[in-house]
């Protein structure tokens, strides 16, 4: 595998929770009021963003 410089890695240590432990949905860094996109996983617009900036919906 081979990374490409400059972009940000799949996760930093301290930011993904452990195997088992959930994500602190509260934290500002996974929502964002100003635009609604598309789920990467089932297209629908949602206002949600993973660790990694994606946007998707928590359940």
């Amino acid at each position: 595998m081979t990374r490409t410089r400059g972009k940000k890695p799949l996760f930093e240590p301290g930011l993904v929770p452990a195997p088992g432990a959930l994500l602190d949905w509260r934290d500002g860094q996974h929502f964002d009021r100003w635009q609604d996109r598309p789920c990467v996983l089932c297209e629908q617009p949602t206002p949600m963003r993973s660790h990694y900036g994606e946007p998707v919906h928590k359940a």
